[in-house]
């Protein structure tokens, strides 16, 4: 069995995170990302024995959104839980054994260049709407999409309705991820990533996880899907957009929901084990 799943706000969770927690309760929370000196992302002991015990029983690919150096950065997934395959950049990239695969990289790149607009025509685009009042900063990751860092005090998305609409004609998505907006190519998904992976390696099984829009697709294709009581899914479910899907919610949020996640992955894959078994 395959277990895709989104890093950020499903696994893996900032300080903010932990503002509720005790003290006795952040004896529990292990640091497994730093930038220079600062800390950046946290799990708890529990989810991370539980991911460690599931990586011996099944094949865990991190799919992220993040670009190939800041997924780097998360030190868990590069000395203790090494998966054989991790999907970066948001499915714009595959790396196998830490190495990125270059056939999927050229594949993708082909299939931008032939579906949707550059990443210059976007940006030339966004350049005329952008606001200094609620921009931040401007990037892109890994040559393949874009993500600005706003102010959400100040951000106007009635501004931006006519810049989502050009995006969504020209074959790129939108997605606001707390001060984060992304602006990514319909076929820069993890969905095609994580099927690409799927029959190269064998597995007909699929389980994912994932808290935000980008994650849909993803989980459309999962034989199980779960996510955390909190972010765009949940938001799209409370306002019952996304009824048609089979997906399960945990009952906590914040950095326990990871813990809760993990778990429904193991009664998945020890059920999929005995139906596998009686036939």
């Amino acid at each position: 069995m395959l277990f895709a799943s989104d890093l950020d706000r499903t696994l893996i969770y900032s300080n903010k995170f932990l503002d509720n927690f005790t003290i006795k309760e952040h004896k529990n929370v292990c640091l497994i990302e730093k930038k220079g000196d600062k800390e950046i992302s946290f799990m708890t002991n529990r989810a991370i024995d539980k991911l460690k015990e599931l990586s011996q029983k099944l094949c865990f690919v991190p799919t992220t959104t993040r670009t190939i150096e800041q997924y780097r950065r998360i030190s868990i997934f590069q000395n203790e839980i090494i998966s054989k395959y991790a999907v970066v950049s948001n499915g714009g990239n595959i790396l196998i054994d830490g190495k990125v695969d270059k056939i999927w990289n050229r594949c993708i790149k082909n299939k931008i260049k032939n579906e949707a607009v550059s990443i210059a025509d976007v940006l030339k685009k966004f350049n005329e709407i952008k606001n200094k009042e609620w921009l931040i900063s401007c990037n892109t990751a890994d040559k393949l999409f874009c993500y600005c860092i706003v102010d959400l005090s100040k951000l106007k998305k009635d501004e931006l309705k006519s810049f989502f609409k050009w995006l969504d004609g020209n074959n790129w998505n939108v997605s606001l991820q707390g001060r984060k907006l992304y602006f990514i190519p319909n076929c820069v998904n993890k969905r095609d990533a994580i099927v690409y992976i799927a029959n190269n390696a064998g597995i007909k099984t699929i389980a994912a996880a994932g808290d935000s829009y980008l994650d849909l697709c993803m989980l459309d294709i999962a034989d199980y899907g779960v996510s955390p009581f909190h972010g765009e899914i949940y938001d799209l479910y409370k306002d019952k957009k996304c009824e048609d899907m089979k997906l399960e919610f945990t009952l906590s949020s914040g950095i326990l929901a990871a813990e809760e996640i993990l778990k429904n992955i193991e009664i998945f894959l020890n059920n999929n084990f005995m139906r596998t078994a009686l036939t």
